[in-house]
């Protein structure tokens, strides 16, 4: 299995810059994947991705940090955080031609208030909260563009031995964990000639226990386990992605059960330079992050299988906190923009 990246001098940001036929113009890097062929590709990603074969997509990761009543020093309330997270998501969204949006300890309510907010442009998510498979608890929920895609089938399996028991809690984790898996088919619009009906994808958002070291790397191994027993041996995925909090640094052993040789899994970080990453190298920076900058830890990734025909186009991690001092949430958002091949 070869992967064959190309980088181009352009540092800025995801989704900025002067545009292209892709809609994501002014990307800051560049990747192709030939994993399948193990042959290097012509050209450049983006090159392809403005023509029929290839579909830029965007993967957002999120841990909006959970709506407490009795928030920490130097946090605001889901009141005051709420508006300035939705910018964000409404900014980051609006680049590419598609977006996914993974998000991590989202309550019913803040899910109701997220809902509300995108739902308007299309915006549907799918996700149950992990407590009781219902409302209660955290959800993992992933938001996608009904405008752009059809939910085919969707599933929320619990991180321990008995995955599709609500509420369990699996090997030395405090809490329930869940992973949220969904199945997405291209549309086309109607009366178009454009092909791309046969073009789907997986996209997954999950968060990891923050206790658990056993837990965190069972659970890794089985969404690798649960990733593959969803695409089987079929050819008709054209992406699949996982991202999330995962409460593992790369040297932690829940890292490192995704990333294996024999997984098939990709950090998608990790295919960049590091000066062609764009924003923060790391994703949790907690509210004070002066007083206590020994907190601050790369846990939050994008992660791509490999061998689906995938180009890499860009990777950033954005800010969290502004002018006005607030921070959005405890984590940064995770971006990464690739490019996945359409199929007619």
């Amino acid at each position: 299995m070869q992967i064959d990246i190309h980088v181009f001098p352009n540092t800025s940001p995801p989704g900025w810059g002067s545009g292209s036929g892709s809609g994501s113009g002014g990307l800051a890097t560049s990747a192709t994947t030939t994993a399948s062929s193990g042959t290097k590709a012509e050209g450049s990603s983006r090159g392809s991705g403005s023509g029929p074969s290839a579909l830029p997509l965007r993967i957002i990761t999120h841990n909006i940090r959970y709506a407490t009543a009795s928030p920490s020093k130097g946090e605001e309330k889901w009141s005051v955080r709420y508006p300035r997270m939705c910018a964000q998501l409404d900014f980051l969204a609006s680049g590419p031609a598609c977006s996914f949006m993974c998000l991590q300890e989202v309550l019913h309510r803040q899910l109701a208030d997220l809902q509300s907010h995108l739902g308007p442009s299309g915006w549907r998510h799918i996700g149950v909260g992990r407590d009781d498979g219902q409302t209660r608890g955290e959800f993992s929920p992933v938001f996608y563009d009904s405008n752009r895609w059809d939910c085919a089938r969707s599933q929320t399996y619990w991180l321990s031995s008995e995955p599709r028991k609500a509420g369990s809690v699996g090997w030395d984790a405090a809490l329930p964990r869940i992973v949220t898996m969904g199945e997405f088919s291209l549309k086309t619009p109607r009366g178009s000639e454009a092909d791309g009906e046969g073009t789907r994808v997986v996209v997954m958002s999950t968060h990891f226990d923050h206790i658990g070291a056993v837990a965190r790397r069972e659970s890794a191994k089985l969404i690798v386990r649960l990733a593959a027993e969803w695409v089987g041996s079929s050819a008709r995925f054209s992406g699949v992605f996982l991202g999330g909090d995962f409460n593992s640094e790369p040297s932690d052993e829940g890292y490192k059960s995704i990333t294996a040789k024999d997984t098939n899994w990709v950090d998608v970080q990790t295919v960049f330079q590091p000066e062609r990453r764009y924003g923060n190298q790391l994703t949790f920076t907690g509210f004070q992050p002066e007083r206590h900058p020994e907190e601050k830890k790369r846990i939050d990734f994008v992660f791509a299988r490999k061998g689906e025909g995938v180009g890499f186009v860009s990777y950033g991690v954005m800010a969290n906190r502004f002018d006005d001092g607030v921070f959005l949430s405890d984590h940064c958002a995770v971006v990464a923009d690739v490019e996945v091949p359409v199929v007619a």
